[in-house]
């Protein structure tokens, strides 16, 4: 009797210490996610010019934001991403939309490089990212390589034009309603640690169908190439 039960105590303190092992060469991943904060500087390139209409200047936007990690495995090294932002662009080119002061009608012209001084559009919207991410992180290690893919949906809260010559200083002029109330494209980035490579692609037209010169739709289109920086 007593060398049943001490063969019994034996086999459980086996077991636990078998437990306790196998526990303990594991690594935890089940508290880690990779929620982020992100500030992102791109160069715009516009598409789809209406004939005559060119880029001019630097083009760019700035965007931050905040992404939630939503992980699918039990690694967490695959997952979704759902974000909130906002960004602002500038586009720098040659066709101008002003107001008529005493009508208040809104005006397209093609302006002739070297007859201004600055013309540019500005854009703000809400920004709303959902992406798929892949990366080889660690529960230890929070420095590693990331590529993420996405759609990015926009909504304009603001626009306005900036106009000047010699003779005319800045001219600021409010027009929410010109460009697409919704804008939205697709985009990767890819790095390591903080530092990533971005790139996104445009999918609707920026200008409303109330943009035109000549009676014709006047289109634009982007495509950005910048550096996102994201903080854990």
């Amino acid at each position: 009797m007593k060398i049943r039960w001490a063969f019994l105590l034996f086999l459980m303190l086996a077991a636990r210490a078998g437990a306790q092992s196998d526990t303990t060469g594991r690594t935890d991943f089940s508290h880690y996610l990779e929620d982020q904060v992100f500030f992102n500087l791109s160069y715009i390139n516009i598409r789809h010019l209406y004939p005559g209409v060119s880029q001019q200047g630097f083009s760019h936007a700035v965007s931050f934001g905040f992404i939630r990690d939503i992980p699918v495995n039990l690694r967490r090294n695959l997952g979704f991403g759902l974000g909130f932002g906002y960004e602002r662009d500038v586009y720098y080119q040659n066709l101008r939309i002003g107001k008529d002061e005493q009508t208040g009608r809104i005006t397209y012209e093609v302006l002739t490089p070297g007859d201004y001084i600055n013309n540019a559009f500005v854009v703000k919207k809400l920004i709303m990212p959902v992406e798929f991410r892949y990366r080889n992180s660690t529960a230890e290690r929070f420095r590693f390589f990331r590529i993420y893919t996405g759609f990015l949906l926009g909504y304009t809260v603001g626009a306005e034009s900036h106009y000047e010559t010699e003779k005319l200083a800045v001219q600021y002029i409010k027009l929410t309603a010109i460009p697409s109330r919704w804008q939205y494209g697709v985009y990767v980035y890819a790095g390591y640690g903080e530092l990533n490579g971005y790139v996104y692609y445009g999918l609707n037209d920026l200008w409303s169908q109330k943009v035109a010169v000549n009676g014709r739709h006047a289109p634009m289109y982007d495509l950005k190439f910048g550096v996102m920086l994201s903080f854990l």
